[in-house]
Order: C-alpha cells, then structure tokens, then sequence
C-alpha cells in the first residue's frame, strides 16, 4: 500500500467507520484519498489499482498489516488474534443496533484496570476501533461519563495526534454500520423529562445531590456548546462576584479545582436561594449551582463558549459556607510566592498552585504508568534507617532519647567511650529517616529483576536555594541484569514518557504556565521529546567546557575532578549540544561507595541526565556487584562495611550486573511546568525554619 498506486476511500469522511480507517492510516504513515461512496447503501470500500476490500474490519486488518513493523495488529502471533477479537467485539457490542453500551463499558473498565491500551503496550488496531466508536456514542448524549480505567484509556487514544487530525472532521448524524442510538436515550429523556446532569455526574456526590466538575464542561472540546440546553449542577468555590439590574442578577465565577478556568453563573433574582448567594457569596464562599447551560454573552476576549444559566423555576442556588471578602486572604489580585506559602492551607484554591497540584497528580499517575508497563514492581522502602545512602552524613536523626530526658528532667544523655549511648534509644541504635530508598530496593531488585520505589526522603542540609527542601520525593527504578548503557536508556524513556503525559493530559495547566511562568515552555517541552539525547563520558565533557572557557567565563573555573555546577551542565545542554545530554563515566572521588568502579581505576559508570534551563534532573549509576571492589570503596569512604553487611550479602549470594537511578519528583514537576522555585511545587515545603502546616 505505500507503493506508487494511489489508495482511495470510497466513503463519507464523517462516518465513524471511515474516521477508523483513516486514523488508522495516519499512523502508519499511508496516504489515503478520500472520494464519495459508490451509493448511498454500499459499504466502506478501499482501492489500490485493481485491488478491492470491502468493509471497515476488513480494511482495518489491510492497513494494519501494510506498516514495515506491523505494531497496529499487534507485535507477536497472540497479540495479533488479541486484536482480531477486540475488532470483532467491538463491532458487536458498540456497533450493532441496538449497541449493548452498559455491558461492554463494563467489559473495557475491568480489562482496562491494568492496562495502558487494550492490546499490549502500543496503540493497535482495537484501541483505534473502540474509541471511534465511542466518540461517535458521545456525540449523541450517551456514554458521556466512562469510569476512571476507561476514562484514562479513551483520552489517550483521542489526544493522539492522528486523532486529532481525523476529528478535524465532524462526525455524521448516521453513519452506516454505526446506527443512531434513538431508543436508548435515558430513562429520564424516555419517560419525557428533560435530560438531567446524570451521565456527567462526578461520583460520591449524592450528599449534594450530584456534581458536574466545571472541567467537563469547559474542557470539552467544542467548549462545552455539545451541552448548551442541559440542567448541571456545579459545586465549588467563588472566585468573584459582582451585581447587575441594581441588584436584580448576580455574576458569580465558580472553581472547584477540576481545571484552572472557572464557571460563569448568572443568577436571577427569582430564584430559590437568591437572597443568600446575594448576602454571603463573596470570594472564597462555597456554594452549589443548578441551573441550565447556555452559550456565553461575555465579550469577545472571554474565551468560553458557555455559562451556567440560574433564572428557571426550578433551578436554585444555595451557599454552604459564606465569606466577608474583605476578611479573606486570596482577594482577586495577584499575590507573591512568599505570600502565598505563609497561607499553605489556603493556596491551594489559587490558579497557580491548583495547576501544580493537578501537574503533580498526573506525573505521579505517569510514573506508576511507565514502570507497571514495563513490569517492573513497586516496592515500599523503609523511612527510617541505619544506613546512610550516599556518605553524606546530613541525615534527620530518629531518637526518642531527647523526649525521655525531658520527661526525667535530666540535662544530659547516657554516654559510653565520648559517644551517645544509644543503647536505650527506641531502636538501640542511630537511627535516621532515609535520604534514599535505593539500598533497600536494591535487595528486592536481586529477586524481582525490576523494581522501583517512589517515596519521600529527607536531608538535613542547612540550604536556604531555591533548589533544595529538606523533605522531597525521590523516584528510584533499579534493574537487574542491566549496565549503565541500559539504565541511560530507561532514564530517557521515562523523562520523555512523563512530559507526553502532561502534554497529553494537563495541555491547558501547561498553557497556564506557559503564559504565567515560562514563556516557550510548550516549545522547550516538544523539544525535549523531539530526538534522542545527547551522549558524553565526563571527560569529554570537561574537554569540550575547557575548550569552551575563554568565551564562556565560567564563574567557577573547569578541571578534571570537580563536580560540574549548574553553569557548566547548562552551558554543555544549552550552548553546546543544544538538547538534553547525559553524562556518564564520573571520577570515583566525587561519586558514592556503591557505584561500579571502571577498569581505569579512576572513573565509576555513574551517570547525570542534564536538561536545558533546568540542569541535573535524573543521576544513576551501575551498582558495584563485586564484593571485593565494594569493600575497598566502602574502606576508602571511612563506612564500616559491618554496617551494610545486608547489602553485601548481595554480593554473597547470587551478585548480578544492576543498575538504577534516582530523580527528585520535584525536579520534575519544576522542568515540566518552567517553575523555577521548589518550594512551590510541593503542597507543604519544608526547609529551614520552616515547618508549618
């Protein structure tokens, strides 16, 4: 089919079937034309020269069987009969009149549960097929609340760029083989009552009734117009208020975090509830809105499309919790940073650190994502610890000693031989909470061949930069079998998977940021994805920024040996590679004890992911695996080997090749959202003299 004859469409481009054919040429890179049906009765028909398929399966299996690597029907013999049934269930659950909606839906959430598509681990043919399909269903009032698993699944099918450029046409009002759904309306709509917010209903909200999140009206993709005429109900906070018609109307900007754009409400004074909306609803008050959805009267420079609409009978407003705005701290103006995280417990509710917390949320579901897709295990490593990870030393102390002398009013501590005797403590030792979760993941990556921990983890450094916390998220995968080269490659993956889904997921939080915080984020982001990383040995690197010095007047001068400062890794990143680089082969003095000592006897296999306008994101490394060279690493660093003789048991005992690497969660969310100061993408920072909260 990529050859020189031309491939031609016989069919409606509107047509659901059709819309299947041609998102599934767009990713396998085949040039279709799309021409008029033969007649109105006949089916889908594709061409190439005297070549003739007819029907939408049997043109989608030709498609995908046409792709060099044929990843659209499945990458193996089993995934390929995978997604032949998947085709053929669709069309009998979905297609068929009347479609059976409620029990395939059911179908898709319990297979979905654990899967990012329905086949393997690539968009195929299935994937394509059903969301067709169910897009089509939702553009004519059913399906349009999927429960979370399924939800998940049909955004990443739509948001694929194919997608996008195939939906580019609208979708007809009947296609064949697709029939239009007329006897299964609602129960409500069938008994003759108007269609009710019930399908879009957010879950665990029958204590108010039912909820519709504002996103799922104004995050549409025609804005919310599909939906002008229905009755909603929105719950959520006032960002402002003003008065019409001497008091007579009300304009109410409501927000409940589900996106950074709010809900207009136009409330009329006939209303149920007006005369305490009027009194009690200013800024930061909560309040429901029930009314009907119409399209906006706003200006032209008011970008949505609809409001909500509260003037009929039975419609109605009512206040829970009321505000005296001239009280309340978040007034609409705009406030410092420093501001805002003296008021923790309120700022959420701005723009601002509600987008983060929304960026935070999927990057966080993404990590899970990648690895389980991977199959890699999750592991929960232990907060307090005996060891220290790195040979810092700036750990937080875990001891109930200090509690026990107070409690005794004693002035001073047990001590044996000049040391705090430790010996009554809770734990019998020192102990600290953990810097890193890696040493202890490691005994489980010696068993499970690929594991991963994300948790907290802690350092005592007396650091008052906008780079470091004293608690923060660290994400720390570590793969048995595999060598530096293999754990550069996951890193890259894993950066790169974690910013498609924020672009896929969270686009108007990033527009958000763009416009507040970075101007070119989206671009400096689409970058990042558009080509392989960079590759360097540290000593070529020092080569290249030595080379580079005269022009670049570095503030801290380059020599062989030194841990490269932020200066450096940008100027490397962004003046000389142009694009995300990783450096790899470290000396061993500026490295930890447990990283693979390199048969030059000066250099370990670490490795640092260096990123544009941010610097060091990722730093991993291939873990020492002979027991000999550990010891000695352990001896030259002043670490008492007894006290890690778990980990050298490791060694002991079956020792393999691994690697793995550590990224600061917060690091991430900085580089995907051009947030320069880290204290603002976690919800409670804690740094020096700060702990409240």
């Amino acid at each position: 089919m990529t050859g020189l004859l031309p491939v031609r469409l016989f069919a409606d481009a509107g047509h659901v079937e059709a819309q299947k054919v041609l998102i599934a040429a767009k990713v396998a890179n085949i040039k279709i034309t799309v021409e008029p049906p033969v007649s109105s009765e006949a089916p889908l028909e594709l061409r190439r020269g005297t070549e003739v398929i007819r029907y939408t399966n049997a043109i989608l299996r030709h498609v995908g069987t046409s792709m060099q690597d044929t990843s659209l029907c499945g990458r193996s013999f089993f995934e390929a009969a995978q997604v032949d049934s998947w085709l053929d269930w669709a069309q009998i659950e979905l297609e068929d009149e009347p479609p059976q909606l409620k029990e395939g839906i059911d179908v898709l959430e319990k297979h979905l549960d654990q899967r990012v598509f329905v086949v393997g681990e690539r968009l195929t043919l299935a994937d394509i097929s059903i969301s067709c399909s169910l897009r089509y269903l939702q553009s004519q009032g059913l399906a349009l609340t999927l429960p979370t698993a399924t939800q998940r699944w049909f955004r990443t099918c739509v948001e694929h760029q194919a997608f996008s450029e195939v939906f580019k046409t609208p979708v007809s009002s009947a296609p064949r083989g697709l029939a239009a759904p007329r006897d299964l309306a609602p129960p409500s709509a069938k008994a003759g009552v108007a269609e009710s917010e019930t399908s879009l209903e957010q879950p665990y909200s029958r204590c108010v009734g039912g909820r519709v999140q504002v996103s799922k009206i104004l995050l549409t993709p025609d804005g919310g117009l599909s939906l002008v005429g229905r009755k909603v109900s929105v719950c959520g906070w006032v960002k402002t208020k003003r008065e019409a018609l001497k008091g007579q109307l009300i304009f109410v900007e409501i927000n409940d975090g589900s996106c950074v754009g709010s809900l207009q409400v136009v409330i009329d004074a006939g209303v149920k509830g007006f005369k305490e909306a009027k009194e009690q609803s200013g800024t930061g008050a909560s309040m429901k809105c029930s009314g009907e959805l119409v399209p906006s009267a706003g200006s032209k420079d008011d970008p949505r499309k609809v409001e909500l609409q509260i003037k009929g009978a039975d419609h109605e407003v009512k206040v829970f919790g009321g505000v005296d705005a001239k009280d309340y701290p978040l007034a609409k103006k705009h406030h410092s940073m420093e501001f805002l995280r003296s008021i923790a417990h309120l700022r959420p509710r701005s723009n601002f650190i509600g987008a983060v917390a929304r960026v935070r949320s999927a990057l966080a579901h993404a990590t899970h994502e990648f690895f389980r897709s991977r199959n890699f295990v999750y592991v929960h490593t232990p907060l307090i610890t005996a060891a220290d990870c790195e040979g810092a030393g700036e750990m937080f102390q875990v001891t109930t000693m200090m509690m026990a002398a107070e409690k005794e009013k004693k002035c001073k501590l047990a001590m044996k031989d000049n040391k705090i005797d430790y010996s009554s403590d809770f734990f019998g030792k020192p102990a600290f909470l953990t810097v890193s979760g890696q040493l202890s993941v490691e005994n489980y990556c010696c068993a499970l061949s690929s594991v991963y921990t994300f948790g907290p983890t802690f350092r005592a450094e007396n650091s008052h930069t906008s780079r470091h916390l004293a608690e923060f998220w660290m994400i720390e995968p570590e793969i048995a079998f595999a060598d530096i080269f293999d754990d550069m490659t996951c890193a890259e993956e894993y950066l790169k998977y974690c910013v498609q889904f924020a672009l896929d997921h969270h686009l108007e939080d990033l527009q958000f940021f763009e416009k507040q915080v970075e101007a070119g984020l989206l671009d400096r982001l689409k970058n990042l994805l558009a080509e392989p990383f960079a590759r360097v040995t540290y000593t070529e690197a020092i080569e290249i920024l030595l080379k580079e010095s005269p022009k670049a007047n570095f503030e801290v001068p380059v020599e062989w040996g030194m841990d490269l400062n932020s200066e450096h890794e940008r100027y490397l990143t962004e003046k000389v590679k142009k694009k995300p680089t990783i450096v790899y082969n470290y000396p061993k003095g500026i490295k930890a004890f447990y990283m693979r000592l390199n048969e030059d006897n000066k250099t370990v296999a670490a490795m640092d992911v260096l990123v544009p306008q941010i610097g060091e994101v990722i730093g991993g490394s291939q873990r020492e695996e002979r027991l000999d060279v550990l010891d000695r690493r352990l001896t030259e660093m002043e670490l008492d080997p007894k006290d890690y003789w778990w980990y050298r048991d490791l060694r002991r005992y079956g020792s393999v090749p691994h690697a793995g690497f550590g990224l600061g969660f917060e690091r991430l969310i900085m580089l995907t959202t051009g947030i320069e100061n880290i204290r603002d993408v976690i919800p409670y920072p804690r740094y020096p003299g700060h702990a409240e909260f």
